[in-house]
């Protein structure tokens, strides 16, 4: 977080989960599993497998055998660490973390910042956690690694209020099902309307990835956010809100997903 806000303000956040870290990574994981442990315990044979504040071998393992299991999980690629950062950003609240062991034999720590789903550190991830961390993972997605701010906003856990002032996109789905969806729309200040027809402004999430052979965005827009009024243009209205921020959304699968996070730029380009 880059400064404080008050109570119900949306979340400010530096932005860099780069297009190579794909999110594919998460998908397919053992994800019904907790995240250091199969289980969603903390203890293993007695010893608890976070190390953090603890010492490795004395009162911690630091070899979770969950989602961050360094021979089958996360931690077993430099690429799926990096985007275990920004889940575990996500999952938990500032001021908490959790210390594993990499691939390499190394601690690494994890530390939260959003508090979307503080409960998965030491229980499991159902529906509504796994659809604010995927929402969550999409929202810092930048395709060509640039380092920006951006605002998150939602009706749950983040707030509605928002000090950005231009609604860039609202991202939902499922990242962690079998299979695994993954959805954004345009917010209304990232399109434009003229006489030409309606241009949009490129989504940062998806920049970078059609610049390469094969570098399809993994991201499916669904629409606009909110109506579009243009003669040739069919009316959208993706989501429904609670202030600017978007409480629930439809995808191109006509799901309904309940747990939308809408992101704010301070400025659209």
């Amino acid at each position: 977080m880059r400064e404080a806000l008050p109570r119900g303000a949306g979340l400010i956040a530096a932005n860099r989960l780069t297009s190579k870290n794909g999110l594919k990574l998460v998908a397919g994981q053992p994800t019904m599993n907790g995240l250091v442990t199969r289980q969603g315990l903390r203890a293993v044979k007695g010893l608890d497998v976070d190390c953090n504040n603890k010492t490795a071998g004395v009162d911690c393992s630091g070899k979770p055998d969950g989602l961050l299991s360094a021979a089958t999980g996360m931690m077993s690629n430099d690429n799926s660490i990096a985007t275990a950062g920004y889940m575990l950003r996500c999952a938990l609240p500032q001021g908490d973390a959790i210390r594993v062991e990499d691939y390499k034999g190394g601690l690494v720590t994890l530390r939260g910042e959003l508090g979307l789903a503080p409960q998965w550190k030491t229980g499991q991830c159902d529906g509504d956690c796994q659809e604010r961390i995927s929402a969550c993972l999409m929202a810092f997605t930048n395709g060509d690694a640039e380092h920006i701010d951006i605002e998150l906003a939602a009706p749950f856990t983040l707030g509605t209020d928002h000090s950005f002032t231009f609604q860039e996109a609202a991202f939902y789905g499922n990242i962690f099902a079998d299979k695994p969806s993954a959805f954004y729309c345009i917010g209304r200040d990232y399109y434009r309307q003229d006489d030409d027809g309606i241009a949009l402004y490129e989504t940062r999430s998806c920049e970078g990835y059609n610049e390469v052979a094969g570098g399809d965005c993994p991201y499916v827009l669904a629409g606009f956010c909110d109506d579009v009024a243009h003669p040739t243009y069919p009316q959208e209205h993706k989501c429904t809100f609670s202030g600017d921020a978007a409480a629930s959304c439809t995808g191109s699968d006509n799901k309904v997903w309940k747990n939308p996070i809408t992101t704010f730029r301070a400025v659209q380009h």
